[in-house]
């Protein structure tokens, strides 16, 4: 990741690099925008193509094969949504104020300090249905907040892109097949009442309420199968960023216990209905919420309750340097 900020660094213009550059402190570094909107930093359109290929190098650095083609998967749907939109008689009144925000290189790239040295450091890359924050601190890194969206739900035929693709089917399929495993005593604890008027995430925030309660049903309530499904659920997340992060993500995790671990789930058992699940525990919060747009609109949120934007390594990394050496005799 440090090797491709770099590279992204000098291919950039003087210009550019000073649009694209934020002191490792500013308070840009902490505005999670989940909307396209006023976003800030430069963007893929406005950079070279250069430095355009090599941004995408820094998301495979952090993001590992399968997350970075998600990642360009939810971009590349952004031609399919225009379509959508401008087949809608109500929307076209809003169309020419929206259309600003619509686009597969209308993504914006914010670097957070300089890579090149030994402070922290970090970058964010969004657009809509697309914001990747990751932070490092003395060699580790922290991947979120991570939000990652699908719209539509599934490439429709005669549409734009690859009929029938599901960007983040994974991510729905196994939950839902986690649910449908409970019992009913099970599924009377795992369930919540969808509320389709609600805000999409309890962690949309700045912040995360490290002493948020949990709810469902927790991991130590389950079979082994059910455990299984449960792993393979967190595995679906962790596909999402490079083999290293997710490494040290899951000895996050088994750190905490991974019977602490609640899953909730909220809608209907049926594919393509409205639906909201949450997985929660100490050290993660994911909200999966297809609400919106008649259940074809996906947004998928994972935040880090003690360790969001590299909350706690910054927190190590600050008593490390201010330990006072004892005394010698």
């Amino acid at each position: 990741m440090t090797a491709a900020a770099i590279a992204v660094r000098e291919s950039l213009s003087v210009d550019d690099l000073e649009s694209a550059t934020y002191a490792f402190d500013d308070d840009e570094r902490y505005d999670l925008r989940l909307a396209p909107l006023l976003l800030e930093g430069l963007t893929l359109r406005d950079m070279g193509e250069e430095s355009s290929a090599k941004v995408g190098d820094l998301v495979e650095a952090s993001l590992g094969p399968v997350g970075r083609k998600k990642a360009d998967d939810i971009r590349g749907l952004e031609d399919e949504v225009v379509r959508m939109e401008e087949k809608d008689v109500w929307y076209m009144a809003l169309f020419a104020s929206l259309a600003g925000i619509r686009g597969t290189d209308l993504y914006y790239l914010s670097l957070y300090g300089d890579p090149s040295g030994e402070d922290p450091w970090g970058y964010r890359f969004d657009g809509h249905h697309l914001s990747l924050n990751f932070t490092v601190v003395d060699g580790a890194v922290s991947p979120t907040p991570l939000f990652f969206g699908g719209q539509p739900r599934e490439v429709p035929p005669g549409g734009i892109g690859p009929a029938g693709l599901r960007v983040l089917a994974k991510e729905e399929d196994t939950a839902r097949a986690l649910y449908l495993s409970l019992d009913a005593q099970q599924r009377e604890r795992a369930t919540l009442p969808l509320e389709l008027d609600r805000d999409l995430f309890v962690g949309g925030g700045e912040r995360v309420d490290p002493n948020l309660p949990p709810v469902g049903i927790p991991g130590d309530a389950l079979t082994p199968d059910q455990k299984r499904l449960l792993n393979a659920l967190l595995e679906a997340y962790f596909e999402n960023v490079s083999t290293r992060i997710a490494s040290s993500e899951r000895a996050r995790i088994d750190a905490a216990g991974r019977e602490s671990l609640h899953f909730a789930w909220a809608g209907s058992t049926t594919p393509g209905e409205e639906i909201y699940y949450r997985l929660q525990g100490p050290t993660l919060l994911i909200e999966f919420d297809n609400t919106v747009d008649d259940a074809r609109h996906i947004h998928v949120l994972w935040r880090d309750p003690t360790g969001d934007f590299g909350a706690d390594l910054l927190r190590q990394h600050h008593e490390a340097a201010h330990t006072i050496e004892p005394a010698k005799e």
